[in-house]
């Protein structure tokens, strides 16, 4: 019974039954429309099944570019379609895989900000708002509902946990909580590249602000070692960012995409909810609130912290002493730093003189391609900024007051568009880019458009040959050729650093002196075939085998990720095990 009446008991169960109530609209039968959903399913489906084909971790997406394939998962955050792969494998259709992914993101979101908060402020009550603030925001529910952005919410979703376990850190420094805070910044990396690319700094600037205020050198060495420990496990991905960028588009598709998503003053503080995209100027059909609720939050905590600043001023000491109580040193400082990450992550997404100036001279910031995604940044500060009202002033009513108010100003955003119906066949056939700009496309391949002519995987270009026997998985390509005399043959798979061509066991190349001028010539000249295998075959019978084979680089990353991984976790089961 003692534990039921537990105060943190209590306010994760009503964390879970407001979140139940959010989510509602996600459990309605089939799937929804958004920006992105539809792509993010694509996605899984394909991870799935590149997991299914033995592709460990996988790398070739097999049906995507109009069949051709893509080497999508060499380069994209892997985390969120491994997690819908694994809830799929239990039973779930590949569109129910994504709505539970999703609702555990806004769940497990409540949940880490509460163990953070608790962390900061020793008070449950301030937790259990600022965790609610977290999630019941305008920004949470557009990720959901309108752009279906798993990544993003899955990322936002540790963001809190790291943050925690950086706080915990701060207080304990022993080698558990390290491996958590490494395990957590990898969560981070691995759930969305942008994400990470916006939070990180802020975050090193929090292990600063802790450092300096608990006067500790080692906690600044254990944090660093704990990021450098996160950053080995997601080596998987990050090293081929690094060293293999050059082999696709992506930096030709993202220059200055930035100067058209910049948000007006007046569309954060209301702006119509819809279902539409970002478009220029105003003409936006999709919401860029901030949140009444979060506006209010944020004056209230604007208000306490100059109180704070001028508490020792005796004509103010009056008001000081019956409205609020004394914060700790930590949760004054902490505040100040949250309210000015706030401030900073607005001015980065205003449509103004000064923000525009910025962002064309200060190139890294332009990697970011959508300057409202700083709107998720802002969350996090007001988050944190509600906690510290909550805790700081003397009243219940105040804490009532700001869970009425964060509730009703998000009421009208908790429900889907409109209802669709797709099965799992969908996503294993799908032949899109399940990309923007089609980034991941090879450089060997001219174009950037989905072909749709190409309805063979293998094509007979000169020659008489029989081709049999045809096999396809993600990672593998087989078929037999029987031909009297030498035949020229495109094989509709894109080519790319990974991929073997063998022929009766030994690696293929091409020969040829076996072959007269009367095989050069362009194959459908109408149509863009560049990047494709064009293959000069031999008389006689043959087996092929097309194989996708981790290059060098590829499989040191994935030793050092698999490696790193499994020491953490060593540790903190190792850890856990000795405390019991």
């Amino acid at each position: 019974m003692k534990f039921t009446y537990n105060p943190n008991f209590l306010a994760v169960f009503f964390l879970l039954l407001f979140s139940l109530f959010a989510l509602k609209d996600l459990a309605r039968p089939g799937f929804y429309t958004s920006h992105d959903g539809e792509t993010h399913v694509a996605r899984i489906a394909q991870y799935y099944q590149a997991l299914s084909d033995g592709q460990i971790p996988p790398r070739w997406a097999k049906t995507l570019n109009g069949g051709f394939g893509s080497p999508i998962f060499v380069y994209i955050y892997p985390l969120p379609y491994l997690f819908g792969s694994v809830i799929h494998f239990f039973g779930f259709s590949f569109t129910d895989s994504f709505e539970i992914l999703i609702a555990l993101t806004f769940i497990f979101s409540a949940i880490f900000t509460f163990l953070w908060l608790k962390e900061v402020f020793k008070s449950t009550n301030a937790a259990f708002v600022g965790a609610l603030f977290y999630t019941w925001v305008p920004y949470r529910f557009s990720l959901i509902y309108v752009r279906g952005s798993i990544s993003e919410s899955l990322a936002y979703t540790f963001v809190p946990a790291l943050l925690w376990s950086l706080t915990k850190l701060s207080k304990n420094i022993n080698l558990k909580t390290m491996s958590l805070a490494g395990l957590f910044t990898a969560a981070v990396l691995l759930s969305q590249n942008l994400v990470a690319y916006m939070v990180l700094p802020w975050i090193i600037f929090y292990v600063l602000t802790l450092g300096i205020l608990r006067k500790s050198r080692v906690f600044f060495l254990a944090a660093s070692l704990a990021g450098f420990w996160g950053l080995l496990i997601a080596s998987v991905t990050y090293i081929p960012v690094i060293f293999e960028r050059g082999l696709i588009r992506f930096d030709e598709k993202f220059v200055l995409v930035y100067k058209s998503h910049f948000v007006a003053v007046s569309q954060l503080i209301h702006s119509p909810w819809d279902y539409g995209f970002s478009l220029p100027s105003i003409n936006d059909g999709m919401s860029f609130q901030i949140g009444l609720a979060h506006i209010l939050a944020m004056f209230l905590a604007l208000t306490v912290i100059l109180l704070v600043f001028l508490k020792n001023n005796k004509s103010l000491s009056s008001i000081f002493d019956h409205l609020v109580l004394s914060p700790s040193k930590l949760e004054s400082v902490l505040s100040t730093f949250f309210f000015l990450i706030l401030i900073v992550s607005l001015f980065f997404l205003l449509e103004t003189k000064a923000t525009v100036f910025f962002w064309k001279y200060f190139e890294p910031i332009q990697f970011i391609d959508l300057p409202w995604r700083f709107l998720g940044i802002a969350a996090l500060a007001t988050s944190f900024l509600a906690a510290f009202v909550t805790k700081a002033v003397k009243s219940r009513i105040l804490a009532i007051l700001l869970i009425t108010a964060v509730i009703i100003a998000n009421r009208n955003h908790l429900r889907i568009n409109q209802s669709v119906y797709f099965n799992d066949g969908h996503f294993l056939q799908f032949e899109g880019t399940a990309t923007q700009f089609n980034e991941f496309n090879p450089k060997t391949r001219r174009s950037s458009v989905v072909p749709d002519d190409f309805v063979s995987p293998i094509e007979s270009i000169k020659g008489k040959i029989y081709l049999t026997d045809f096999y396809q998985k993600s990672n593998v390509l087989t078929f037999k050729s029987e031909n009297e005399k030498p035949s020229r043959i495109q094989v509709n798979l894109l080519k790319f650093k990974g991929w073997q061509v063998f022929i009766d066991g030994q690696k293929f190349t091409d020969d040829y002196s076996l072959v007269d001028e009367s095989f050069y010539f362009t194959y459908r000249p109408d149509i863009d075939t560049s990047g494709l295998y064009d293959l000069i075959v031999p008389p006689g019978k043959h087996n092929f085998i097309f194989k996708y084979q981790e290059t060098p680089l590829r499989a040191s990353a994935n030793a050092i990720s698999a490696l790193s991984l499994i020491l953490a976790l060593a540790i903190i089961v190792k850890k856990r095990h000795a405390e019991v």
